[in-house]
């Protein structure tokens, strides 16, 4: 396992090299820390759209998987749905510390997270394509300004303090017109899928 390539791992697989984990292999923590930290910097850069605090989150992410690996059950869980849910948890519990903020619009608030099965953010959050089919197909109802933010926050995947930025609007704008979008959006789907 130690050169193994983490790309064609199965949940079997996972759930094997936890077992290492567990008995603090660092080889086994090494192929864990190797393949998810960069997919968990992208997960919590997108909900916390900072690279600094992301950075941190996978930080905190990681030892917390290393520390706490004897709860880990691959029997209740894959590996990747675990881990995802305590970086989800941080980025959540961060965001709480930072009152005064202005809530952000996650997919959830368009796509509920229970719809996805958990096991099927196995291959970095497919929920993701869904939803980005599911905006692209109804984006033509939306107004033209709302349509230029979706696109660029959902599609482009651009921070809002950049797409701010590029359409000279402020930071309150983008993030309205956010929610306005989300709201036409998920009335959209749901009278779609009745």
């Amino acid at each position: 396992m130690a050169n193994a390539d983490t790309q064609a791992f199965t949940k079997a697989d996972w759930a094997q090299c936890m077992e290492g984990v567990k008995q603090q292999d660092k080889k086994s923590f090494a192929l864990v820390f190797t393949h998810f930290s960069p997919r968990l910097k992208q997960f919590a850069y997108r909900h916390m759209g900072n690279e600094q605090i992301a950075m941190e989150i996978v930080q905190e992410a990681m030892a917390t998987v290393w520390q706490k690996s004897a709860l880990f059950d691959g029997s209740k869980s894959s590996l990747s749905t675990w881990i995802y849910t305590i970086a989800r948890n941080l980025c959540f519990d961060t965001l709480r510390k930072q009152k005064g903020r202005e809530a952000h619009i996650h997919s959830e608030d368009i796509w509920p997270n229970d719809y996805c099965p958990p096991d099927m953010v196995e291959h970095y959050s497919p929920e993701t394509e869904l939803l980005k089919k599911q905006v692209v197909k109804y984006l033509d109802l939306l107004p033209e300004p709302q349509r230029k933010v979706v696109q660029a926050v959902y599609l482009e995947e651009l921070p809002h303090q950049q797409v701010a930025d590029m359409f000279d609007i402020p930071l309150g704008t983008v993030k309205s017109r956010l929610r306005l979008a989300v709201e036409k959006l998920r009335s959209s789907i749901e009278a779609d899928t009745l």
